[in-house]
């Protein structure tokens, strides 16, 4: 059995008390733990990066692990690598701002990118419609019963 491994983080910063804010959320980023121990995620300004494990000092920090089987572990991380070097979608934040399902196709926030790797493995986080993946915060996606026993770490 493998694990699809996620970080949720808040940060001391001005981004992050504005995600925090406007989605009544704990969290303001959701990022996959690779393997090697670094993380793969879509962060404002820079996109999607695979990110050393010292690039932010977050105040709260909660890591799950879910267990999958190798072959949907290879297919999450296979679609999630496949993203690095795309945009961040601001569009999709003045969507969520404005109540509106505003977003770039070819560009990610963070908690869309993790819904949508786990769909590439077969694993769904949120009884949702098909195109309701742009909408979903990092706050939503915490709420997942996939997450439930599943804490592996909690800081903050």
């Amino acid at each position: 059995m493998a694990y699809f491994r996620l970080r949720f983080i808040t940060e001391p910063d001005w981004v992050s008390a504005s995600i925090r804010a406007v989605t009544s959320s704990l969290w303001s980023h959701v990022e996959t733990i690779l393997p090697d121990g670094t993380y793969l995620g879509a962060h404002y300004p820079s996109g999607v990066q695979i990110r050393p494990l010292d690039y932010c000092k977050p105040m709260r920090e909660r890591r799950y692990k879910i267990p999958v089987s190798d072959a949907a572990l290879g297919q999450m991380l296979a679609f999630a690598h496949a993203q690095v070097g795309k945009p961040y979608d601001t569009t999709d934040i003045f969507g969520i701002l404005m109540h509106e399902g505003w977003n770039n196709p070819d560009a990610w926030i963070c908690s869309a990118l993790e819904t949508a790797t786990m769909e590439a493995g077969g694993i769904f986080p949120l009884n949702v419609e098909v195109g309701y993946t742009p909408k979903i915060t990092p706050e939503m996606l915490h709420l997942s019963p996939l997450l439930i026993g599943n804490c592996y770490f909690s800081a903050g």
